[in-house]
């Protein structure tokens, strides 16, 4: 009986011992399936941040372009803008080069006309100064003539009485 009852305990240890190597079989199993669901978790987790990251950046990009469009814009403007500022200031300056010379011939004009009205006021003093000549010349060849023509009489007075004189006496 001995015997059958160390064969019942060897049994009874093999099946405990089975049964352990089952447990620790199912239990490493399990940690297994943990440790696989935790990985794909994970997985999952880093494509969702992947995705998210991908997105940010298909959003910085697009920004960026948005940014590089405006800035072109920008640049585009300003040269639009400076070659009219300079379109502007060059015809400002040929404008003020015609208004120079506009004001240089008005000078020229006024310096001629300045000359013209000298030489006028030149002659009209020459044409007084000769008309009070010749005025002073006839106001002597005036009185040149009366003293002659007074003298004349005095004369034929005086021969006059001397020929009464002469007649009568």
């Amino acid at each position: 009986m001995s015997k059958l009852f160390d064969k019942l305990k060897d049994a009874d240890r093999e099946r405990a011992a089975a049964q352990r190597d089952r447990i620790e079989a199912e239990r490493s199993a399990g940690q297994v399936a943990q440790a696989k669901l935790g990985e794909e978790k994970r997985g999952l987790d880093l494509a969702r941040e992947r995705q998210a990251a991908e997105v940010e950046l298909r959003r910085i990009a697009n920004a960026r372009a948005e940014a590089e469009a405006k800035a072109a814009r920008v640049v585009a403007e300003r040269q639009r803008a400076e070659a009219q500022a300079a379109a502007e200031a060059k015809a400002r300056e040929e404008a003020e080069k015609k208004a120079a010379a506009l004001a240089e011939g008005r000078r020229q004009k006024e310096e001629e006309a300045a000359q013209h009205a000298r030489a006028r006021a030149e002659s009209e003093i020459q044409a007084a100064a000769a008309m009070r000549e010749r005025a002073a010349a006839e106001e002597l060849a005036r009185r040149e003539a009366r003293e002659r023509l007074q003298a004349e009489q005095a004369g034929r007075a005086a021969r006059a009485r001397r020929g009464k004189r002469a007649q009568g006496g």
